[in-house]
C-alpha cells in the first residue's frame, strides 16, 4: 500500500531565470493571476497586479499590454455609458463612475502607473482564461461585457494564429522581458465541458507557439498541478469550479520552487515570522509579556528593513500594536 501512488506529480524545472523582491512584477490576466499575485503582495514583492482588473482572453490582455508599453491613454471617445454610468469595455467594473471624468481618470491613472512599473520590471506574469471571446459592435473583442445584454454581443471561440498575430504586436518590446505563461485551471462550465476543454486546448496550443518561437517566453504549469496532480474536489471551493486556499498555497509551494533563489526563500521564510506574529492574539494584550513580545517583533521588522530597504513593515506595526 505504501508504494502505491495517488497522485500524478508535475515535472517542473528550476527556471534559468530568478523573481526577487526589488524588481517590479507585472500580471496581467484572468483571476488565477489574482491568486498568485496576492501571494506575492503578502511577501512583499514589488508587483503590479491586473492594472485593467481581471481578463480572461489573449487577445484583451495582449492588447491592455500594448497600451501600457506605449503609454497609450483612453480619451473620452473610448468610453461608453451604460444606464447612466461611464465605463471602458477593455476595464473591469471597478474603474467605472456615474462621473465621465472620474472614470477616465481611473482607468489612466491605472495605465500610468503600469507603464512607470514596466520600465523597471524584468519579468510580466500572464495567465489565460478563456479562448472564448465577445465581440460588441465597433468596439471589437471585449474584456468585460459590464452586464450588457449579451444579445448585443457575438461570442465566438478564438484561433491558435488570432492568439499568435495579436502577441506579434508586443514581441519586439518585450524581448527584454521574461515572459512566463500560465493557464488557469478554473473551468468556465457556463460555456459547457466540452466547450471549456476547446477553449484550454487553444491556449494551450497557442502557449506552447509562443515559448518556442520566443526566447524570453516561458510556461508554469499552474493548470497541470490543479487538474492533473490534486485532480480532486477537495482542492475546490463549494463551487467546485475555483481552487481552495490550500490547492493556490500548493500551487504557490511549487512557483516559488521553481523561481525563487535560496536568498529569496530565506526572505520569505522571515516575512512569514511576522505575519504569524502579527495574528497573533493574546489572552491579555496590555501585559507586560506581550508588550515585549511587540516591542521585539517591532524591533526585527526595523532590522530587516535596514537590512533590506526595499521592504516596508509599516502596516504589521500598526496591526501588532492594535491599532
Amino acid at each position: 500500500m505504501d508504494s502505491m501512488k495517488f497522485t500524478t506529480p508535475v515535472t517542473i524545472p528550476k527556471a534559468d531565470f530568478s523573481i526577487a523582491h526589488r524588481t517590479p512584477i507585472l500580471l496581467i490576466g484572468s483571476c488565477f493571476t489574482a491568486s498568485i499575485g496576492q501571494k506575492l503582495l503578502d511577501y512583499k514583492f514589488d508587483i503590479t497586479l491586473n492594472p485593467n482588473g481581471i481578463i480572461y482572453n489573449p487577445i484583451s490582455v495582449i492588447n491592455s499590454l500594448q497600451r501600457i508599453i506605449n503609454k497609450q491613454l483612453y480619451t473620452e471617445n473610448e468610453l461608453l455609458q451604460v444606464n447612466g454610468k461611464w465605463m471602458n469595455l477593455a476595464y473591469h467594473g471597478s474603474f467605472s463612475s456615474f462621473d465621465k471624468a472620474e472614470c477616465l481618470s481611473n482607468i489612466n491613472q491605472s495605465l500610468t502607473q503600469a507603464h512607470q512599473k514596466l520600465i523597471k520590471a524584468k519579468t510580466i506574469i500572464i495567465t489565460f482564461g478563456s479562448a472564448w471571446v465577445y465581440e460588441y459592435a465597433n468596439k471589437g473583442i471585449v474584456a468585460n461585457c459590464h452586464k450588457i445584454p449579451a444579445k448585443e454581443f457575438k461570442k465566438r471561440l478564438l484561433s491558435v494564429k488570432e492568439i499568435l498575430t495579436a502577441f506579434d504586436a508586443i514581441k519586439e518590446k518585450t524581448k527584454h522581458l521574461n515572459i512566463i505563461f500560465t493557464i488557469s485551471p478554473v473551468r468556465h462550465v457556463n460555456d459547457g465541458l466540452h466547450e471549456n476543454n476547446l477553449s484550454k486546448s487553444i491556449l494551450h496550443l497557442a502557449i506552447n507557439n509562443l515559448i518556442t518561437q520566443n526566447k524570453n517566453c516561458s510556461y508554469f504549469p499552474a493548470y497541470e498541478i490543479v487538474i492533473d496532480e490534486l485532480r480532486d474536489y477537495r482542492f475546490f471551493k463549494d463551487d467546485l469550479i475555483h481552487p481552495t486556499e490550500l490547492a493556490v498555497n500548493y500551487v504557490w509551494e511549487k512557483f516559488a520552487n521553481c523561481f525563487f533563489d535560496a536568498d529569496t526563500k530565506k526572505l520569505i521564510i522571515e516575512i512569514e515570522k511576522i505575519k504569524t506574529a502579527c495574528n497573533h492574539r493574546p489572552f491579555n494584550f496590555e501585559s507586560n509579556e506581550h508588550q515585549q513580545f511587540i516591542k521585539k517583533q517591532i524591533q526585527w521588522m526595523e532590522k530587516l528593513s535596514t537590512q533590506f530597504p526595499f521592504l516596508d513593515f509599516e502596516e504589521e506595526k500598526v496591526e501588532i500594536r492594535g491599532k
